[in-house]
Formats: structure tokens, sequence, C-alpha cells
């Protein structure tokens, strides 16, 4: 779904014309600021429809990082030209306008450098990767050398990522144990390790960009090597209706530390879909950053592998189990159990790890 954020009559028409699934906002109604808070919250893409330095003016107060902040666009309403304003790349800005600029017969106007020189975007390498990042402020400093030319050196764990034929031009692996890497590609022990020795603590998440890259700079880390981690985590949750966040974030952070799981490498929170509306669950998924996804019943049923049953979850939801088979779904195929269920009494989790990519 995108927010679509309109202040004349003609910008409604051209909000209507918008195919995809949308919320119209009149931005005269008293709603707008409501609005785009929910969007930046919940990572949800804006649409404006009118003049760019009112958009800008209004997103100001809620921009607060890169890797975080929804897409945002804004098109002029005669519908000739759509430009992403914001999150072009990991938010998905470039990619809906040029979307939108195809079902609406308009102009994508794309001004970041890398697209403009069709060249190699490290944020969306990350994206496409499930990769999250770690100093995103290293990202320029990558963009420029690779739009001067330079190849880029990788150090990391698997190193299929820099054979896919997008990639091969741009990046190579380092080459011995003396070169400094330009970007470094960790797993969970390795986020651990670095979160540890820059005083972070890993089974907690991340603190908002320039609080944790401060802790790295003043821990001695390179502060232009750019630093990626697998996300590669899913955590499926159970719990009673009305539990609230800190019982179950108490419980997870417990679950992670005692596995020894880093919590910035969770990647979804999901559940059954009863419990969409649980504002527990909710409110975690906000506090990591991450999507909540929820099942049916039925689409649980159809999880592969061996699951704790329980007759009370089967007699109360319509399914045997809960956290387990929300995890091995939202992991996909070739998902791992890393945490099989788990349970207090309100509250259910389990951990899977997704499939190689």
């Amino acid at each position: 779904m995108i927010k679509v954020i309109f202040f004349t009559a003609n910008g409604r028409k051209l909000a209507e014309k918008i195919p995809d699934e949308k919320q119209l906002i009149d931005g005269t109604a008293g709603v707008t600021e409501k609005n785009i808070a929910e969007a930046f919250l919940n990572q949800i893409p804006l649409v404006f429809i009118g003049a760019a330095g009112i958009a800008v003016r209004l997103i100001a107060p809620y921009i607060k990082d890169k890797t975080t902040d929804p897409a945002v666009i804004c098109m002029d309403e005669a519908g000739r030209f759509v430009i992403p304003i914001l999150s072009g790349h990991i938010g998905g800005a470039n990619e809906l306008a040029e979307k939108l600029s195809a079902e609406l017969s308009a102009t994508a106007v794309i001004t970041t450098a890398t697209d403009v020189n069709h060249t190699f975007a490290v944020d969306i390498f990350a994206k496409k990767n499930g990769l999250g990042i770690l100093n995103p402020s290293a990202i320029k400093t990558i963009s420029s050398r690779v739009l001067s030319g330079d190849i880029i050196s990788v150090k990391s764990e698997s190193l299929h990522r820099l054979y896919q034929s997008d990639y091969r031009k741009y990046l190579r692996p380092v080459q011995g144990k003396e070169e400094r890497p330009d970007i470094v590609i960790v797993g969970n022990d390795g986020l651990i390790s670095i979160l540890k020795s820059a005083g972070l603590d890993p089974f907690l998440p991340l603190p908002e960009r320039q609080v944790r890259e401060e802790f790295l700079l003043n821990a001695g880390i390179d502060a232009s090597c750019l630093y990626l981690f697998e996300k590669n985590l899913c955590a499926g949750i159970g719990c009673r209706k009305f539990t609230g966040f800190d019982e179950i974030f108490s419980f997870l952070k417990d679950v992670v530390s005692n596995m020894n799981l880093c919590m910035a490498c969770i990647d979804s929170v999901s559940s059954i879909d009863i419990k969409r509306s649980e504002t527990g669950l909710i409110n975690l998924s906000h506090a990591l950053g991450v999507p909540f996804i929820t099942y049916s019943a039925e689409e649980l049923k159809k999880a592969e592998g061996y699951f704790k049953s329980s007759p009370f979850v089967q007699a109360t939801v319509g399914v045997d189990n809960v956290c387990e088979r929300a995890a091995s779904l939202s992991a996909g195929h070739g998902a791992k159990k890393i945490v099989g269920k788990m349970k207090t009494e309100r509250v259910t989790i389990s951990i899977y790890g997704k499939g190689s990519r």
C-alpha cells in the first residue's frame, strides 16, 4: 500500500488514477502530519501530489536514517513528472517512481548518481542480498569510488554474491591478509564481535545510526570501511491476548542472548493472522525495525517440517503450532530451525534461519 497526499481537486483526480493499492489523503483536511508519522513508523511509501517544497517541509521532522526511512515521491498535479525525493534505493523510491511513471505515462526524474551513471549502488546490493548496513555514512565513500572507476574489495565469509553477473565488474574479494577491505560482510558471530568491541549490546536492537557510528569510531573501527551484516533470522511469536510489548521483548532478549543470536540479524516478526492487531507484537516489530507478517491458520498448516504440537493451541486457533510454523514460512525455502519452540506462560518464540541465497 502507498499513501497519496494531494492538496487540490486536480491533485485528487491524478491520485485516483494511480492503480496501486492506496490510501488517499486530503492534505487540507488536517490529518497530513498524522499520516506522515504513520508512514515513517511503518515504512509505508508516500506520494505527494503538489510542490516538492511542500513535501520536503512536511517530511523534514520525521527523517531519521536512510536505512529505515520510507520511499517519498513527489508528482506535479498535471502528472508529467514523478520525482523520488527520499530513500531512492533502500526505501525503493526510484523503483516506485519508475513504476508510477509507466502506469501514468509520466517521466520519472531519477537523480541518484549511481543510477544516472548506470553503475553499482552498494545500498541496492545490500537490499537485494538481505544485508543490513551497520555504518551507512560509509556508503558515500564506496559510491564515490565506484563513480571514479575503482574496483571495490570485499571481505566476506561467503563470496558467491561477488560473482553474480550484476556485480562482477565492480567487486572483488580481498587479496591476501594484508589488504584492507572496502566492504566487510559478516554473519551473526562476526556482528556480535564487532558490536561488543564497540561497547554495544548485540542482544538489543541497534541504536540509531549516529549513536552506533560514534561508538564504532571511538572503538577504532575504520569509518571508511562499509560493514554489512546478514539479516537472515526470522522470529515467529505466539502470545496470549493483550500481552504487552515489555513481556514479549524481554523474553525475546532472553532467547537471543542464551542462543548467542544478534538481535540486529532478525529480519521479520511473524504470527497468526488473529494477532494482526496485537499491540505488543506490532510495537516489537517497530522496535526492531522489521515487518510484522501474519499468516492464516490454513497457511500455517502448509509449513513443511517437524513442529511441536499443542492440542490447546490447535483448539484455540485452528493450528497446532504458531511460532515455529510462522518462522518457517517467513524464512522460506531451505529454512533452518535455529531455536525450536520456547515458551513462558504467555509467550512462545521460535527462530528460523533463511535458506542460502
